[in-house]
Protein backbone atom coordinates (compact mmCIF):
# COMPACT_ATOMS: atom_id res chain seq x y z
CA UNK A 1 0.00 0.00 0.00
CA UNK A 2 1.54 3.29 -0.58
CA UNK A 3 0.09 5.28 2.60
CA UNK A 4 2.13 2.36 4.74
CA UNK A 5 5.65 3.08 5.78
CA UNK A 6 8.24 0.71 3.83
CA UNK A 7 10.43 1.02 7.40
CA UNK A 8 7.87 -0.16 9.11
CA UNK A 9 6.84 -2.58 6.75
CA UNK A 10 10.40 -4.30 6.63
CA UNK A 11 11.01 -4.18 10.14
CA UNK A 12 8.12 -5.75 10.75
CA UNK A 13 8.14 -8.40 8.68
CA UNK A 14 11.86 -9.29 9.20
CA UNK A 15 11.31 -9.46 12.90
CA UNK A 16 8.18 -11.99 12.66
CA UNK A 17 10.05 -14.22 10.10
CA UNK A 18 13.01 -14.03 13.19
CA UNK A 19 10.92 -14.42 15.69
CA UNK A 20 9.40 -17.86 14.01
CA UNK A 21 12.30 -19.80 13.01
CA UNK A 22 14.89 -18.14 16.18
CA UNK A 23 12.33 -18.30 18.90
CA UNK A 24 14.93 -18.64 21.62
CA UNK A 25 16.38 -15.28 20.17
CA UNK A 26 13.03 -13.31 20.78
CA UNK A 27 13.80 -10.61 23.14
CA UNK A 28 16.82 -9.32 20.84
CA UNK A 29 15.06 -9.05 17.84
CA UNK A 30 11.74 -7.72 19.89
CA UNK A 31 14.28 -5.24 21.27
CA UNK A 32 15.73 -3.85 17.74
CA UNK A 33 12.36 -4.21 16.18
CA UNK A 34 11.52 -1.70 19.13
CA UNK A 35 14.30 0.47 18.26
CA UNK A 36 13.64 0.61 14.81
CA UNK A 37 9.68 1.41 15.33
CA UNK A 38 10.79 4.11 17.24
CA UNK A 39 12.38 6.50 14.54
CA UNK A 40 9.41 6.27 12.51
CA UNK A 41 6.38 8.72 13.38
CA UNK A 42 3.41 7.56 14.84
CA UNK A 43 -0.02 7.04 13.44
CA UNK A 44 -1.44 5.16 10.24
CA UNK A 45 1.24 4.91 7.78
CA UNK A 46 3.42 3.26 10.56
CA UNK A 47 0.43 0.86 11.90
CA UNK A 48 -0.73 0.02 8.13
CA UNK A 49 3.41 -0.75 7.43
CA UNK A 50 3.40 -3.24 10.61
CA UNK A 51 0.43 -5.14 9.49
CA UNK A 52 1.70 -5.73 5.96
CA UNK A 53 5.14 -6.23 7.18
CA UNK A 54 3.27 -9.37 9.59
CA UNK A 55 1.00 -10.54 6.81
CA UNK A 56 3.62 -10.74 4.08
CA UNK A 57 6.23 -12.62 6.89
CA UNK A 58 3.05 -15.14 7.62
CA UNK A 59 2.90 -15.74 3.82
CA UNK A 60 6.28 -16.92 3.20
CA UNK A 61 6.76 -18.77 6.72
CA UNK A 62 3.01 -20.72 5.43
CA UNK A 63 4.97 -21.41 2.13
CA UNK A 64 7.57 -22.99 3.07
CA UNK A 65 6.18 -24.51 6.53
CA UNK A 66 6.28 -28.03 4.81
CA UNK A 67 9.38 -27.96 2.57
CA UNK A 68 10.97 -30.59 4.15
CA UNK A 69 13.90 -29.03 6.08
CA UNK A 70 12.87 -31.23 8.97
CA UNK A 71 11.95 -34.60 7.19
CA UNK A 72 13.38 -37.74 8.48
CA UNK A 73 15.53 -39.11 6.01
CA UNK A 74 18.07 -42.86 6.05
CA UNK A 75 21.19 -42.47 6.90
CA UNK A 76 23.96 -43.33 4.01
CA UNK A 77 25.84 -46.55 5.07
CA UNK A 78 27.98 -48.60 4.19
CA UNK A 79 32.43 -47.94 4.66
CA UNK A 80 35.35 -48.77 2.56
CA UNK A 81 37.38 -46.94 0.02
CA UNK A 82 35.62 -43.30 -1.16
CA UNK A 83 33.01 -43.82 1.18
CA UNK A 84 31.80 -41.60 4.02
CA UNK A 85 31.85 -42.08 7.56
CA UNK A 86 31.93 -40.08 10.52
CA UNK A 87 35.10 -38.24 11.25
CA UNK A 88 37.36 -37.86 14.19
CA UNK A 89 37.51 -36.49 16.93
CA UNK A 90 34.18 -37.00 18.31
CA UNK A 91 32.57 -39.06 15.03
CA UNK A 92 29.48 -37.38 15.28
CA UNK A 93 26.77 -38.49 13.12
CA UNK A 94 25.44 -37.02 9.73
CA UNK A 95 24.58 -33.88 10.36
CA UNK A 96 21.32 -32.67 7.77
CA UNK A 97 21.01 -35.39 5.30
CA UNK A 98 17.28 -34.08 4.53
CA UNK A 99 18.74 -31.10 3.65
CA UNK A 100 19.47 -32.15 -0.26
CA UNK A 101 15.32 -33.03 0.24
CA UNK A 102 14.63 -29.58 1.09
CA UNK A 103 12.08 -27.76 -1.55
CA UNK A 104 14.61 -25.49 -3.51
CA UNK A 105 13.59 -21.75 -3.67
CA UNK A 106 14.41 -21.06 -7.34
CA UNK A 107 15.94 -24.49 -8.76
CA UNK A 108 13.75 -26.72 -10.51
CA UNK A 109 14.77 -29.44 -8.45
CA UNK A 110 17.49 -30.31 -5.90
CA UNK A 111 20.04 -31.63 -8.91
CA UNK A 112 19.46 -28.93 -11.28
CA UNK A 113 22.80 -27.54 -10.75
CA UNK A 114 24.05 -31.49 -9.74
CA UNK A 115 28.20 -31.46 -10.09
CA UNK A 116 29.50 -34.62 -11.72
CA UNK A 117 31.01 -36.02 -8.92
CA UNK A 118 34.58 -36.45 -7.07
CA UNK A 119 37.29 -38.07 -9.01
CA UNK A 120 37.45 -41.91 -9.02
CA UNK A 121 39.95 -43.27 -6.65
CA UNK A 122 42.65 -44.39 -8.90
CA UNK A 123 42.56 -40.96 -10.99
CA UNK A 124 45.34 -38.94 -11.29
CA UNK A 125 43.20 -36.14 -10.33
CA UNK A 126 42.35 -37.95 -7.14
CA UNK A 127 45.95 -38.72 -6.40
CA UNK A 128 46.62 -35.10 -6.76
CA UNK A 129 44.03 -33.83 -4.73
CA UNK A 130 44.91 -36.51 -1.71
CA UNK A 131 48.71 -35.30 -2.27
CA UNK A 132 47.46 -31.47 -1.86
CA UNK A 133 45.10 -31.64 1.08
CA UNK A 134 47.68 -34.01 2.87
CA UNK A 135 50.18 -31.69 2.76
CA UNK A 136 48.70 -28.34 3.14
CA UNK A 137 45.82 -29.43 5.19
CA UNK A 138 47.75 -31.09 8.43
CA UNK A 139 46.72 -29.82 11.77
CA UNK A 140 50.69 -30.69 12.44
CA UNK A 141 53.70 -30.47 10.46
CA UNK A 142 52.26 -28.89 7.56
CA UNK A 143 53.78 -27.05 4.37
CA UNK A 144 51.07 -24.12 4.82
CA UNK A 145 52.52 -20.50 5.41
CA UNK A 146 51.26 -18.24 7.90
CA UNK A 147 48.83 -16.15 5.96
CA UNK A 148 47.20 -19.88 4.29
CA UNK A 149 46.70 -20.71 8.12
CA UNK A 150 44.91 -17.48 8.75
CA UNK A 151 42.96 -17.67 5.60
CA UNK A 152 41.71 -21.06 6.56
CA UNK A 153 40.68 -19.29 10.59
CA UNK A 154 39.46 -16.74 8.74
CA UNK A 155 36.61 -18.25 6.71
CA UNK A 156 36.26 -20.98 9.37
CA UNK A 157 32.91 -19.31 9.91
CA UNK A 158 31.68 -22.70 11.89
CA UNK A 159 29.00 -23.65 14.83
CA UNK A 160 28.23 -20.90 16.66
CA UNK A 161 29.45 -17.92 14.46
CA UNK A 162 27.76 -16.29 11.93
CA UNK A 163 28.12 -19.46 9.39
CA UNK A 164 29.12 -18.71 5.52
CA UNK A 165 25.78 -17.58 4.72
CA UNK A 166 26.29 -15.02 7.59
CA UNK A 167 29.48 -14.21 6.39
CA UNK A 168 27.89 -13.29 2.81
CA UNK A 169 25.07 -11.37 4.14
CA UNK A 170 27.70 -9.10 6.39
CA UNK A 171 29.57 -8.37 3.39
CA UNK A 172 26.86 -7.34 0.85
CA UNK A 173 26.17 -4.72 3.83
CA UNK A 174 29.81 -3.26 3.33
CA UNK A 175 29.28 -2.71 -0.10
CA UNK A 176 25.75 -1.60 0.08
CA UNK A 177 26.33 0.97 2.88
CA UNK A 178 29.72 1.68 0.29
CA UNK A 179 26.97 1.73 -2.96
CA UNK A 180 24.11 3.96 -0.40
CA UNK A 181 21.34 1.75 -1.62
CA UNK A 182 17.96 2.53 -1.13
CA UNK A 183 15.45 0.02 1.17
CA UNK A 184 13.66 -1.40 -1.76
CA UNK A 185 17.41 -2.11 -3.33
CA UNK A 186 18.31 -3.75 -0.47
CA UNK A 187 15.01 -5.70 -0.07
CA UNK A 188 15.84 -6.98 -3.29
CA UNK A 189 19.50 -7.40 -2.94
CA UNK A 190 18.81 -9.68 0.14
CA UNK A 191 16.65 -11.08 -1.15
CA UNK A 192 18.50 -12.42 -4.28
CA UNK A 193 21.13 -13.71 -2.42
CA UNK A 194 19.41 -15.60 0.41
CA UNK A 195 17.67 -17.39 -2.33
CA UNK A 196 20.65 -18.19 -3.66
CA UNK A 197 22.10 -19.44 -1.27
CA UNK A 198 19.33 -21.47 0.35
CA UNK A 199 19.62 -23.08 -3.15
CA UNK A 200 23.13 -23.57 -2.56
CA UNK A 201 22.58 -25.27 0.25
CA UNK A 202 20.45 -27.38 -0.99
CA UNK A 203 22.53 -28.16 -4.14
CA UNK A 204 25.58 -28.95 -1.81
CA UNK A 205 23.52 -31.13 0.63
CA UNK A 206 22.53 -33.02 -2.57
CA UNK A 207 25.46 -33.69 -3.76
CA UNK A 208 27.17 -34.22 -0.08
CA UNK A 209 24.28 -37.32 -0.20
CA UNK A 210 24.33 -38.53 -3.76
CA UNK A 211 28.02 -39.05 -3.41
CA UNK A 212 28.49 -39.76 0.15
CA UNK A 213 32.32 -39.03 -0.50
CA UNK A 214 34.91 -39.62 2.25
CA UNK A 215 36.74 -36.64 3.90
CA UNK A 216 40.37 -36.29 3.82
CA UNK A 217 41.18 -37.45 7.22
CA UNK A 218 39.31 -40.46 6.48
CA UNK A 219 41.15 -41.04 3.01
CA UNK A 220 44.27 -40.94 4.64
CA UNK A 221 43.81 -42.56 7.78
CA UNK A 222 43.11 -45.70 5.11
CA UNK A 223 45.43 -44.83 2.96
CA UNK A 224 48.50 -44.39 5.39
CA UNK A 225 47.55 -44.78 9.56
CA UNK A 226 51.25 -44.48 10.05
CA UNK A 227 50.46 -40.97 10.15
CA UNK A 228 48.45 -40.59 12.58
CA UNK A 229 46.92 -37.57 10.19
CA UNK A 230 44.86 -35.24 11.44
CA UNK A 231 43.19 -31.56 9.61
CA UNK A 232 43.70 -28.68 10.86
CA UNK A 233 40.35 -27.51 11.37
CA UNK A 234 38.02 -30.04 12.63
CA UNK A 235 36.04 -31.95 9.86
CA UNK A 236 32.42 -31.19 10.15
CA UNK A 237 30.50 -34.29 10.24
CA UNK A 238 28.97 -35.00 6.96
CA UNK A 239 30.40 -35.92 2.83
CA UNK A 240 33.54 -33.89 1.64
CA UNK A 241 31.83 -33.44 -1.96
CA UNK A 242 30.98 -30.90 -2.73
CA UNK A 243 32.28 -27.98 -0.32
CA UNK A 244 29.25 -26.13 0.86
CA UNK A 245 31.39 -23.32 1.62
CA UNK A 246 32.32 -23.12 -1.84
CA UNK A 247 28.24 -23.42 -3.71
CA UNK A 248 27.18 -20.12 -0.73
CA UNK A 249 30.42 -18.11 -1.49
CA UNK A 250 30.40 -18.37 -5.41
CA UNK A 251 26.26 -18.66 -5.44
CA UNK A 252 26.74 -14.74 -3.21
CA UNK A 253 29.43 -13.66 -5.55
CA UNK A 254 27.75 -14.20 -8.48
CA UNK A 255 24.52 -12.57 -7.31
CA UNK A 256 26.14 -9.34 -6.30
CA UNK A 257 28.05 -8.16 -9.10
CA UNK A 258 24.85 -9.04 -11.20
CA UNK A 259 22.91 -6.82 -9.07
CA UNK A 260 25.29 -3.93 -9.03
CA UNK A 261 25.98 -4.40 -13.08
CA UNK A 262 29.88 -4.54 -12.27
CA UNK A 263 32.26 -6.50 -11.22
CA UNK A 264 34.47 -3.88 -9.41
CA UNK A 265 33.09 -3.95 -5.88
CA UNK A 266 35.99 -3.89 -3.46
CA UNK A 267 35.45 -3.90 0.19
CA UNK A 268 37.12 -5.38 3.57
CA UNK A 269 35.74 -7.87 5.58
CA UNK A 270 36.42 -9.16 9.03
CA UNK A 271 35.44 -12.70 10.66
CA UNK A 272 33.30 -14.28 13.86
CA UNK A 273 36.26 -16.94 13.94
CA UNK A 274 39.27 -14.55 14.05
CA UNK A 275 38.09 -11.56 15.55
CA UNK A 276 40.22 -8.19 14.71
CA UNK A 277 41.30 -9.47 11.33
CA UNK A 278 40.44 -8.27 8.14
CA UNK A 279 41.22 -9.56 4.58
CA UNK A 280 40.67 -7.39 1.59
CA UNK A 281 39.26 -8.37 -1.60
CA UNK A 282 38.82 -6.66 -5.26
CA UNK A 283 36.00 -8.36 -6.10
CA UNK A 284 33.36 -10.75 -4.47
CA UNK A 285 34.40 -13.38 -6.78
CA UNK A 286 38.25 -13.51 -5.44
CA UNK A 287 36.33 -13.48 -1.78
CA UNK A 288 34.91 -16.38 -2.84
CA UNK A 289 37.73 -18.41 -4.31
CA UNK A 290 39.63 -17.95 -1.16
CA UNK A 291 37.18 -19.10 1.00
CA UNK A 292 37.12 -22.49 -0.96
CA UNK A 293 40.72 -22.51 -0.86
CA UNK A 294 40.72 -22.30 2.76
CA UNK A 295 38.88 -25.67 3.22
CA UNK A 296 41.89 -27.06 1.57
CA UNK A 297 44.49 -25.09 3.80
CA UNK A 298 41.88 -26.48 7.11
CA UNK A 299 42.31 -30.54 5.25
CA UNK A 300 38.69 -30.94 5.28
CA UNK A 301 37.89 -30.70 1.65
CA UNK A 302 39.54 -32.32 -1.35
CA UNK A 303 40.28 -29.66 -3.78
CA UNK A 304 37.61 -31.27 -6.52
CA UNK A 305 34.84 -30.22 -3.73
CA UNK A 306 35.79 -26.83 -3.79
CA UNK A 307 36.68 -26.21 -7.25
CA UNK A 308 33.14 -27.92 -8.21
CA UNK A 309 31.35 -26.42 -5.42
CA UNK A 310 32.87 -22.93 -6.46
CA UNK A 311 30.92 -23.87 -10.33
CA UNK A 312 27.40 -25.05 -8.65
CA UNK A 313 26.89 -21.75 -6.57
CA UNK A 314 28.05 -19.47 -9.97
CA UNK A 315 25.14 -21.62 -11.75
CA UNK A 316 22.81 -21.20 -9.03
CA UNK A 317 23.64 -17.57 -8.81
CA UNK A 318 23.36 -16.78 -12.39
CA UNK A 319 20.06 -18.87 -12.51
CA UNK A 320 18.63 -16.95 -9.74
CA UNK A 321 19.27 -13.12 -10.62
CA UNK A 322 17.92 -13.96 -14.31
CA UNK A 323 14.45 -15.86 -13.33
CA UNK A 324 13.68 -13.99 -10.06
CA UNK A 325 13.24 -10.60 -8.70
CA UNK A 326 13.50 -8.89 -12.20
CA UNK A 327 13.47 -5.33 -12.05
CA UNK A 328 10.42 -3.64 -13.55
CA UNK A 329 10.30 -0.19 -15.30
CA UNK A 330 13.85 -0.50 -16.57
CA UNK A 331 14.74 1.10 -13.38
CA UNK A 332 18.21 -0.43 -13.02
CA UNK A 333 18.76 -2.25 -9.33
Amino acid sequence: SASASREAAASAAAHSALVNLFPANASSFDALHAAILATIPNGSRKAAGITWGEYVASQILAARANDGWNATVPQPGGSGPGIWVPTPPAFLPYALPQWGFVTPFAMNSSSQFRPTGPPSLDSQQYAADYDEVKDLGAAVGSTRTEEQSEIALFWADGAGTETPPGHWNSIPQIIGDAQGNTLEENARLFALLNIAMADAAICAWDAKYTFDFWRPVTAIAFAEPQLNWMSFIVTPPFPDYVSGHSTFSAAAATILPLFYGTEDLPFITGSDFLPGVYRSFATCLDAAGEAAVSRIYGGIHFRSASEDGLQAGINIGEWTATHYLLPTHNRGR
